[in-house]
């Protein structure tokens, strides 16, 4: 149950996406898992072009600009780095960490992906959209 305190704030997804520097494809799939608590919409921008809102609460906000730091100094497999990026071939990942485009580094003689970078590279993709 809401609390005076926690009012809900209906913001740009792209300018949340900006601001924890977290794709919008991810802040998407987090509000659709459940795994944050907001709901999407879509409006109108200015220029009279449809765009996508989402709507939170200040408690969720707070949760994740303390979150999102975290989850970009975190590193991954492979593995699940294709699946972050939604790429079914294997190979596409080491072209990607080859070409620069996302970085890893080895851990325990492991490959591990940087979450950031394949947030920054998420992002890139949905600049060119």
């Amino acid at each position: 149950m809401p609390t005076l305190t926690d009012s809900r704030k209906t913001l740009r997804l792209d300018e949340l996406s900006e601001a924890l520097r977290i794709s919008r494809q991810t802040l998407v799939r987090w509000t659709d898992r459940g795994l944050i608590n907001a709901d999407l919409d879509w409006g109108v921008s200015d220029s009279n072009e449809e765009t996508r809102l989402i709507e939170v609460d200040q408690s969720t906000l707070d949760f994740l600009e303390g979150f999102a730091g975290e989850y970009r100094e975190d590193t991954v497999s492979r593995t699940e780095a294709r699946r972050l990026l939604k790429l079914i071939d294997r190979n596409q990942v080491q072209k990607l960490i080859r070409q620069g485009s996302i970085k890893a580094r080895k851990i325990k003689g492991e490959t591990r992906v940087s979450v950031g970078s394949v947030e920054d590279y998420l992002m890139t993709l949905e600049e060119t959209e």
